[in-house]
């Protein structure tokens, strides 16, 4: 792969990551020659490793008796890091109590809030102060069903402070698929606006209110308006109100203690319930975002997300770092395909994240001959799905040529990175740069053996924020079944991967989604990178039909406009077969209008290979675009 990008010699020195290295040096007497030899240690010395993250960073952690950094068992889930140690998520954050600017939000309606952090610890407090009014206690869980406004924020951090646990679903959700994911954990309160803005419409969401509210334990309803001028809303009033105004503590808790409930997909059944801790959570985002991502305290990120996905809660984390967030709801193509660059400008952030569907759109949807069009952006942060390599290049030619490209990827399952940025390596097209610190990934092949080839992203010691546990799951059953029945106690991600010499990453797909024509493995991600060469494809999906007791790939695409050429089966047969290999050629080339996704923008290529299989479908609740389901269930693929 080319280089993109190689950090100046001020940049590493400059890099918290550098930092972090000199600490190490003086605390513990230990010296890198690279991050190879760095990544190494924290691998091999877990317990150090990840006591020198929460003495870095100053986490406050209070001993009880008998503790242990790492309360080690012979099952991979059942080890307990900071054994009998105490903490709070919150507690970093509300000794922040400064001018500086927190939380900076935009609304598709262009309506904008500026909070600084003495706001947002005043409003957190009076909130907490109210939930504790309604006799909720630790442990007790709280949702949201809310836009990407300030109130999220502040809901959810207002839970961490009196130890409550958080769960949300974004407003786009529907009832059902509300239903099917906070019927399951029982919520004292659950926190809704009135309506959102999306490309262009305005939606009054909350209608259905009474039917969930009915249909997962009749919690009380505590209602916020989407941002406007003159709020009088309940939860302003909250605010506002002196009766919430004394100081709250906050309430200690077991490092692993319940933060928030995350949910899976849910496209093969009820979504499970990931449910992740305060002092794990806390320490992966604070080591990721500080060392990996490089944030400091004067950086804005804005980062496209919604409430419903992982990426949120991530994002949620720089506040813990003094820095600033952009919060933007609303389409990222509304009123123009410009939209993005229009807003990080506008909101002077200078750490821009999306899913990579969104990079690729902007390079799709641009047209112009204008170079560095984002010259204030240090970092370009890309996940969701694998970033293309000419995806990479764009960014880098076109948006800022002396910015970090970081293509990150872990997932909900442990509400963090595997592999991720590094601030004093160089970027290559089209690669992940290196494996996060602390987590001991390696690639096997089906066998179960380490392979230099493309093979299954795994994990083979603890960290920190895997999942405590899911909710209602007391057997561990569903815990097992989801990571640990392809290899025995390694966890298996579930994602096809290969290493580079260089010593990063390609990511080529789910290994769940990964086609198998003629018993050889292929990567959906290495077609729809190949397929960038065409600009009259706008999106596409691959996946297996069986038949005669083999695989064959079928590829759906999504045409620019109807710009499809006549011979467009031919063109993409020839381009994949020289770029790829004749594995790679689809057996049929079908043209549909529109690709199934997840509201993470992901394509769901296991719906769609159970569809056209006719295998079981459910809960599409999960899909952003559910209709767009039916087109596929007329498809008669042998006909």
């Amino acid at each position: 792969m080319s280089k993109l990008f190689q950090p100046s010699q001020s940049q590493i020195k400059s890099s918290n990551l550098s930092a972090y290295e000199k600490f190490l040096n003086q605390s513990y007497k230990k010296q890198f020659k690279n991050y190879s030899q760095l990544w190494n240690w924290s691998v091999k010395n877990p317990s150090d490793f990840w006591k020198s993250i929460a003495d870095f960073y100053k986490v406050p952690l209070y001993a009880k008796k008998n503790t242990k950094l790492i309360q080690k068992n012979s099952q991979f889930w059942k080890t307990n890091f900071f054994f009998n140690y105490q903490t709070n998520y919150f507690y970093l954050l509300e000794k922040n109590k400064s001018n500086d600017l927190a939380i900076h939000f935009i609304g598709e309606n262009k309506f904008e809030e500026k909070i600084t952090y003495q706001e947002l610890n005043q409003r957190v407090n009076a909130l907490s102060s109210y939930y504790r009014s309604l006799k909720i206690k630790a442990g007790d869980v709280i949702v949201g069903y809310l836009p990407n406004i300030a109130d999220t924020v502040i809901a959810f951090l207002a839970a961490a402070k009196i130890g409550a646990v958080w769960s949300s679903c974004s407003s786009d959700f529907g009832s059902k698929a509300v239903i099917d994911r906070f019927s399951q954990l029982k919520p004292k309160l659950m926190v809704v606006a009135d309506h959102y803005f999306y490309n262009g419409k305005k939606y009054d969401y909350s209608q259905s209110l009474g039917q969930i509210q009915k249909s997962i334990g009749n919690p009380k309803i505590l209602k916020t308006s989407y941002p406007c001028k003159k709020n009088n809303s309940e939860l302003h009033k909250i605010y506002n109100n002196k009766k919430f105004q004394l100081s709250e503590m906050t309430e200690i808790v077991d490092f692993n203690h319940p933060l928030y409930v995350l949910f899976s997909s849910g496209t093969t059944g009820l979504p499970k319930c990931i449910t992740h801790g305060h002092g794990g959570s806390l320490l992966q985002h604070l080591k990721e975002l500080s060392l990996h991502t490089n944030v400091k305290p004067k950086d804005k990120m804005l980062f496209l997300t919604t409430c419903g996905w992982m990426m949120w809660n991530w994002t949620v984390s720089n506040l813990l770092l003094g820095s600033s967030i952009t919060l933007y709801d609303g389409s990222p193509f509304y009123p123009n395909k410009d939209r993005v660059t229009q807003l990080t400008k506008k909101s002077k952030s200078n750490m821009l994240g999306a899913g990579a569907k969104i990079y690729e759109a902007i390079q799709n949807n641009h047209r112009s001959s204008k170079k560095n069009l984002l010259p204030d952006l240090k970092c370009f942060i890309s996940t969701g799905s694998p970033l293309s390599k000419s995806t990479f290049q764009f960014i880098n030619q076109t948006l800022n040529k002396k910015s970090f490209i970081h293509s990150i990827s872990g997932g909900t399952d442990i509400v963090s990175c595997f592999m991720l940025g590094v601030p004093t390596l160089p970027v290559y097209a089209g690669e992940i740069q290196g494996p996060g610190l602390g987590m001991n990934i390696d690639v096997f092949n089906e066998k179960g053996k380490p392979t230099t080839q493309t093979g299954e992203l795994v994990c083979k010691t603890p960290f920190p924020s895997k999942p405590i546990y899911f909710w209602n799951d007391k057997n561990f059953k569903k815990y097992q079944s989801a990571y640990f029945e392809k290899f025995n106690n390694i966890w298996s991600h579930g994602d096809f991967v290969k290493k580079t010499k260089n010593g990063g990453y390609i990511i080529y797909g789910r290994s769940d989604a990964t086609l198998n024509p003629g018993g050889v493995r292929i990567g959906t991600g290495e077609i729809y990178s190949a397929l960038q060469n065409f600009p009259w494809i706008d999106d596409s999906l691959a996946t297996g039909y069986l038949m005669d007791n083999d695989e064959k790939v079928i590829l759906f695409i999504k045409s620019v406009k109807n710009k499809v050429p006549s011979n467009y089966t031919d063109l993409i047969k020839k381009h994949l077969k020289s770029t790829l290999s004749p594995r790679h050629v689809p057996w049929k080339t079908l043209i549909v209008k529109d690709i199934p996704r997840t509201k993470s923008g992901k394509n769901s290529e296991i719906l769609v290979k159970n569809i056209i299989n006719n295998d079981k479908v459910q809960n599409l609740g999960a899909l952003a675009n559910p209709e767009s389901i039916e087109e596929f269930r007329k498809i008669k693929i042998d006909e």
